[in-house]
Order: structure tokens, then sequence, then C-alpha cells
């Protein structure tokens, strides 16, 4: 791994925004990945943006197919009015819904709670087979999200992988091997939502003549 400037990082926010621009379309919000090898995991904590689908047994007037977490963190349903949700499992959410509930209402509410779409992003462009924006689950690690996206393109560099993230107003890019990663060499980091994975092409280079004209579009970036 290796710690590139701030200013090629910030190219390759620009880079990838133009991609992000162009395969919006293609975003499916309620697609899952699957676990990868023999990660363990975690546990996925509702973020913001989220749409949480919630019912509540035999109470047909508080099941609610779709509320979304607002920016704060909260979600809004009849009866109980704002629930601080983020930062929270779903299963942490059922008591906090539940018990809301039971201070006025009901004496042993049943609350399901599942995340029908994830608010949180995560971008892969570059020399793969299908440039596109996938859904951060909480357990994307860097191969899944390249495998998502048709793998390596055959004019693609491998061994140059890179993740961009905005960290404290500025922008972290780090580089890795996705042959060391697949060979159990290294370990194959988790992805978070905001993330912005590019794939090199073979013996491809920004040109320093390039970064005016990708300026505008990085800015963009950094505002997503």
């Amino acid at each position: 791994m290796k710690k590139l400037s701030w200013l090629w990082g910030l190219v390759l926010f620009a880079l990838a925004a133009t991609q992000l621009l162009a395969n919006c379309a293609q975003t499916n919000n309620s697609e899952q990945n699957a676990a990868f090898g023999n990660r363990q995991p975690t546990e996925y904590r509702i973020s913001q943006q989220d749409i949480l689908q919630i019912s509540v047994f035999q109470v047909n007037d508080l099941n609610n197919a779709g509320v979304q977490v607002s920016q704060d963190g909260n979600i809004t349903l009849p009866l109980i009015g704002k629930a601080q949700v983020a930062g929270r499992t779903t299963d942490e959410a059922e008591q906090i819904i539940a018990g809301k509930l039971r201070q006025k209402y009901l004496q042993s509410p049943q609350v399901s709670v599942s995340v029908k779409s994830y608010g949180k992003r995560i971008t892969v462009s570059g020399a793969v087979g299908g440039p596109r924006v996938q859904p951060d689950d909480g357990n994307t690690t860097l191969s899944q999200a390249i495998a998502n996206s048709g793998g390596v393109a055959d004019v693609g560099n491998s061994s140059r992988v890179h993740i961009a993230r905005s960290m404290d107003q500025r922008v972290q890019d780090d580089v890795y091997d996705l042959d060391d990663i697949q060979a159990g060499k290294v370990q194959d980091p988790l992805l978070h939502g905001g993330d912005i994975v590019v794939v090199e092409r073979s013996g491809y280079r920004v040109a320093l003549k390039e970064i005016g004209a990708l300026m505008p579009y990085a800015i963009l970036a950094s505002l997503m």
C-alpha cells in the first residue's frame, strides 16, 4: 500500500466522478453483497439516507414499507414521532421503537426492522468490466466491489487499485495489489460508504495538463 499525494488523489476523485455521472442509472438500491471468503461480516449499522421497512405485528397502521433515515439520524413514525436509529443495528432499532410504543400504546409490541435499501454508496470505475455505483451494506470488501463491477478489464492493472476516501476535508488515496489480496498475502480491505475505487489501466498515468480540465468534476465528487 502506497500513499500518494493529495493532488493525485483529487484527480482520481475527478475521474471517478465522471464515471459516476454516466452510470448512476445503473444503481440498484435493493442489491445486497454476499460475504467474501472466510472474512466474518460485521453487523450492519443503520446510516443516514437508508430506507427501512418497519412492521408491527397485528398493527397495520404502523407498518411502513419505506421510511428514510434523515440526515440527523432520525426516522418519523405515526404515534411515536421521531426515533434516533442511525448508528444502531436493526435489532437495536426494533428495541427503540418497541420501547416508545410500550410507553403509551402497546403492552408487548413485536417490531420488525429491515434495511430496504442502503443510503451510502461505493463507486467503482476505471478499468473494470462495468463501472457502477454499489450500495454499501457494511460488509463490502475491495475484491467484492470489483467482482460486482465485472472484474478487472483486460486493459486493467490489477496491481494498481486505488481506494480514494474523503477524511477530514482531504482526500486519502491508498493503492492496493489485487493479486496479492486474492492470493491471501494481504488483507482484503473493507470499504466504506463514499469510497471511490479506481482500477488503473496498464501503463496509464494522468497527465498534469489534464488536471485543470478535471478540477470541476473533482469539486463535484467532493460534495457528493
